[in-house]
């Protein structure tokens, strides 16, 4: 993750994994429990980027997936 600088990934279980990169505080650490509405970190501008935003990603099965479409999903 060279690039993106400070980053968590969270495993949802079921080859489900969300990814939060560019942050510039980490405020979990490998292995511990990430509940819902948990602070895991502060979007920043660490590894390659030009300023500070929140770079997310989600994967389900190694496959890329649209973060959005998941909330749409699960909003009702």
């Amino acid at each position: 993750f060279y690039f993106h600088g400070k980053a968590v990934v969270i495993d949802h279980g079921w080859g489900l994994y969300s990814m939060y990169f560019h942050l510039s505080q980490l405020h979990v650490s490998k292995g511990d429990f990430v509940g819902k509405n948990a602070v895991i970190g502060l979007a920043g501008s660490t590894g390659r980027a030009t300023g500070p935003h929140l770079h997310w990603g989600v994967r389900l099965g190694g496959a890329r997936v649209d973060p959005f479409a998941l909330l749409r999903a699960t909003s009702g």
